[in-house]
């Protein structure tokens, strides 16, 4: 791997700071996703540095879960263990692009197989959803639903275009917004 001295370097720094003898596996995941707001931050407001400091900051938090993990579950492993071990599992996946996000072929059988719930039209031209905002990735694990036509499964991100009930009630989408996202 040609990252073997940045990523033994980050090891050094680790060890030097404690991270790798006082660390905790649980308080490294929570500073790992303290970084990934980050790069969902940088990304959001398209800046180019923030993004680069916050992939390198989430491969630091990562290369030391790596080594926590290894002492964790007493098996000698390393970050790049994990990549080889990720990447054998996906370097022959079949699958397809589906809004922006690589969809593997098994992935596209489960998720038609599901229930399909149909969302409500109301006469102001929205759709009601079957359930509030914050609960539409959890809802999508089990059933579809079924929009002005068109199915979104738990792959469509659905949660990006809906928008919360000001009441805390179910959450809604414009007709508009389907027609967008279907061309």
């Amino acid at each position: 791997m040609k990252l073997k001295k940045e990523l033994e370097s980050i090891r050094i720094w680790a060890t030097e700071k404690g991270i790798l003898s006082k660390g905790d596996l649980k308080t490294q995941y929570v500073k790992l996703q303290e970084e990934a707001g980050e790069l969902a931050k940088a990304i959001m407001k398209e800046d180019e540095e923030e993004f680069i400091d916050a992939i390198g900051d989430c491969v630091v938090v990562l290369t030391n879960l790596a080594e926590l993990g290894s002492k964790h579950f007493n098996k000698s492993f390393n970050i790049e263990d994990c990549i080889n071990s990720a990447y054998a599992v996906i370097k022959n996946r079949t699958g397809k692009m589906i809004d922006g996000t690589f969809v593997k072929d098994e992935e596209q059988v489960t998720e038609t197989k599901k229930p399909i719930v149909e969302a409500l039209r109301h006469k102001n031209g929205y759709f009601n959803l079957p359930c509030k905002h914050s609960e539409i990735n959890n809802f999508l694990l089990n059933k579809n639903i079924s929009i002005g036509g068109r199915v979104f499964t738990n792959l469509d991100n659905l949660h990006l275009i809906a928008k919360p009930s000001k009441n805390g009630g179910v959450a809604y989408i414009y007709a508009k917004q389907i027609k967008n996202k279907t061309t």
